[in-house]
């Protein structure tokens, strides 16, 4: 148990730095004076293919419009959806956040108990 409990921390922790990462990615990317959108766009379904894997379906639907703005090469659009995307990872990460100190918690108890 403590096995699987470890590998869904690693799992959560590793989503979180990964998009936080590529968030910052995309947000720099788009300060530059040629905005590459097939750059960001790839960025971005990485974002979404990463948000799948997890189950994290707001920041997954974020991202669509981010993708669609970047085909689109509509940069107000795609700071609109920059946000979006920005503000419900922050809501996911921070639920994610609450699960791992549950199992933290859990994995502690189970330890002692064994004792």
């Amino acid at each position: 148990m403590v096995g699987r409990t470890e590998h869904f921390v690693q799992l959560i922790n590793s989503y979180c730095l990964d998009v936080e990462s590529i968030l910052a990615q995309l947000a720099s990317s788009f300060d530059l004076p040629e905005v590459d959108f097939s750059k960001l766009a790839a960025l971005a379904a990485e974002v979404t293919e990463r948000s799948s894997r997890i189950g994290a379906e707001h920041v997954r639907l974020a991202c669509v419009d981010l993708m669609r703005a970047c085909e689109q090469m509509q940069k107000q659009k795609f700071l609109l959806a920059l946000d979006w995307t920005k503000t419900e990872f922050t809501q996911t990460q921070n639920k994610l956040q609450v699960l791992v100190q549950m199992e933290r918690r859990i994995m502690r108890l189970e330890a002692k108990q064994k004792i």
